[in-house]
């Protein structure tokens, strides 16, 4: 992979534009990593541009797909296999969104299960899939069950930059994405790798059929 440099705004219409001309009559797309890296905000930030050229967006993160903390933590509360396997309801997000997403209407989806702050139950309607949309989902380990998803786009970041970036309580987190790393390798199975070690300067490589 080649990588080549660009500023915020320039890599949010290069994502914008590539997903919008992707095959897919309502494309699944994750933004591989945490939140705390960058990953929602630039998922926010490309769903203005869609927007903007007249594409739905579904807007979805992974941390609304968390099962409870009694099922999370059940191995203890800095378990790396839990979180890489056992923290998100796979099933549920692709019973309730991934697979409506892919139908269409008059499929109905829901882009969140589970309050991760107050570890309760969200009340949300269930919504029609708008003609066209375009599904954005942000989250770290999408690429340890990519079920439903039809491009992935990975955030590549350094443990030095993760430990820069993640609270004190989440710094076990690091072990879990040099696990994921070595496990998974998201660089090889990316629609496109972004360097992300400075969310103000990245660069971006694409995998060769991904444009």
């Amino acid at each position: 992979m080649q990588y080549h440099p660009l500023t915020p705004d320039r890599l949010a219409q290069e994502l914008a534009v590539a997903i919008d001309r992707r095959p897919e009559p309502h494309p699944r797309i994750g933004i591989d990593g945490a939140a705390e890296i960058g990953a929602a905000a630039l998922a926010d930030r490309v769903a203005e541009r869609l927007h903007a050229g007249g594409r739905p967006v579904i807007r979805a993160s992974t941390a609304w797909w968390w099962r409870s903390a009694s099922l999370r933590l059940e191995l203890g509360r800095t378990d790396v296999d839990m979180l890489l396997y056992g923290w998100v309801d796979h099933g549920a997000l692709r019973r309730e969104l991934l697979d409506p997403v892919a139908v269409g209407a008059p499929a109905r989806y829901l882009t969140r299960l589970r309050d991760p702050d107050t570890d309760r139950a969200v009340r949300q309607s269930r919504r029609p899939v708008p003609p066209g949309s375009i599904l954005l989902l942000d989250g770290p380990f999408l690429l340890a069950d990519p079920a439903g998803l039809d491009a992935v786009l990975h955030l590549q970041v350094s443990g030095a930059a993760l430990r820069r970036a993640l609270p004190p309580e989440r710094l076990w987190w690091v072990e879990a994405f040099e696990r994921y790393r070595a496990d998974h390798t998201p660089a090889g199975r990316s629609a496109a790798v972004i360097a992300y070690d400075h969310p103000a300067a990245p660069a971006i490589a694409w995998a060769d059929a991904a444009r």
